[in-house]
């Protein structure tokens, strides 16, 4: 069978991969709704590098993972129940009050100066005020490209994403060394509001109306009968964003703290924005080639294997010119396996949500919410004790688990229909019994 024959073979070279991507811009309002969805998201990478700069001035990784979680868990809480408001009255009106609550919310945590009597009670506040950007994104974007795009548009935004992780750290450092930790996070409140801002208005002209899914979609199920992220299938793929984010997390305290030493530095931001120029890389080339019906057990497996690259690097004796070339070259390696397996995530998501992709979405924050703050709790502790080695091991054997648990049939990857076979090759089969 020739390559344009096969299901989900790549159908060109780089012709056709620039062609699809020209095609899915030239969507109205995506690239725009994408461009000040990253600026509201900057917030993802910032606040987390600027608490973790914040708190280990005065205290240990340790201490800056209890910051962390307590920001996540908030996160957590707030998720789903934000997705759950918008789809209810309104992206725009939810976004735009609760990403002014959140900017507050950011301006009292830069001012309790790393001290985490009120650090932890102020993070989760805010945590639970983050405006659902994501999910809202997410649940519009079948909204602004052609039902055969979806996936390649989910592994768009996947990777464009990686911007806020390259330029956040990045920007992060340079603040945190020019002025201060607390201006980090002040900075991430700024951009928070004008992302959304600016989000909100190019939805309200190019997808004004509410979720609504493509008349051609034969092949997505019907909104599931059960309860929230107890749908059908929902749950597995739940706890694979718990796994997803947690690894991510540790991950990013192992590399910082294999960059830093005992205190958090800024320079630290060059080798994170190196995994998400890996996860851009990644990412794009998935989108180019990827066909319909990706699974996302191999995907969560070859990020278990590139993690496990990780713990090696930072089990070789550190200094010197050598380790630090390893460590950059991991990085980039690790960073191509993120976006390929969000996507695919993000894509069966979608598909087994139906018309409830907000409020699934919104449980997906919740759940990655909740990795995130395990990851953080657990990549510090790990850090602070074992060491990063056994970290980035400990990030990929929960990797693999999580490859194993989404691949187990029927409710993770679609059944490829069997055809049926010739009565005359039938009929001949029984008669030869």
């Amino acid at each position: 069978m020739s390559a344009e024959a096969r299901p989900g073979a790549p159908t060109g070279g780089v012709r056709s991969a620039v062609g699809r991507y020209r095609r899915l811009l030239r969507s109205p309002g995506l690239a725009a709704a994408i461009a000040f969805s990253l600026v509201g998201r900057l917030h993802e990478s910032m606040v987390a590098f600027g608490l973790l700069l914040l708190v280990t001035e005065r205290s240990t990784y340790a201490a800056a993972g209890v910051a962390l979680a307590s920001y996540g868990v908030g996160g957590m809480v707030g998720g789903p129940v934000g997705a759950t408001l918008a789809a209810r009255f309104g992206h725009a009106r939810v976004l735009l009050v609760l990403a002014a609550a959140f900017g507050a919310g950011i301006g009292g945590m830069a001012a309790t100066q790393g001290d985490l009597r009120a650090l932890v009670p102020v993070g989760l506040l805010t945590g639970v005020l983050t405006p659902p950007l994501t999910p809202a994104l997410r649940s519009t974007l079948p909204r602004l490209v052609p039902p055969a795009d979806r996936l390649s548009a989910f592994a768009l935004e996947s990777t464009v994403q990686e911007v806020v992780f390259v330029a956040g750290p990045v920007v992060a450092g340079g603040l945190a060394v020019l002025l201060a930790p607390g201006a980090v996070l002040l900075a991430a409140a700024g951009l928070t509001v004008v992302g959304v801002v600016g989000y909100c208005a190019v939805v309200a002209r190019h997808a004004p109306s509410g979720p609504t899914r493509a008349p051609d979609d034969a092949d997505r199920p019907p909104p599931a009968t059960g309860s929230g992220p107890w749908a059908p299938g929902t749950a597995r793929l739940l706890a694979g964003g718990v796994a997803f984010l947690a690894v991510l997390s540790v991950a990013s305290v192992v590399i910082v703290a294999e960059v830093s030493g005992p205190r958090a530095h800024g320079s630290a931001g060059v080798h994170l924005g190196v995994v998400s120029v890996g996860s851009i890389v990644g990412g794009l080339v998935f989108g180019a080639r990827v066909g319909p019906g990706a699974a996302v057990a191999p995907r969560f497996a070859v990020l278990g294997g590139v993690l496990g690259m990780l713990g090696l690097a930072a089990a070789l004796p550190s200094g010197g010119a050598p380790a630090a070339a390893v460590l950059l070259v991991v990085a980039f390696a690790y960073g191509t396996a993120i976006a390929p397996a969000g996507a695919v995530l993000f894509a069966e998501l979608d598909r087994l949500a139906g018309a409830r992709s907000t409020q699934a979405f919104g449980w997906m924050g919740a759940a990655m919410g909740l990795g995130g703050a395990i990851g953080d709790a657990a990549g510090g502790w790990l850090v602070t004790g074992p060491g990063t080695a056994v970290a980035g091991w400990a990030a990929a054997a929960v990797a693999v688990a999580a490859a194993a648990l989404l691949a187990r049939p029927g409710e993770v990857s679609p059944r490829r229909p069997r055809r049926p076979r010739p009565r005359r090759a039938r009929s001949r089969s029984r008669r030869g019994r």
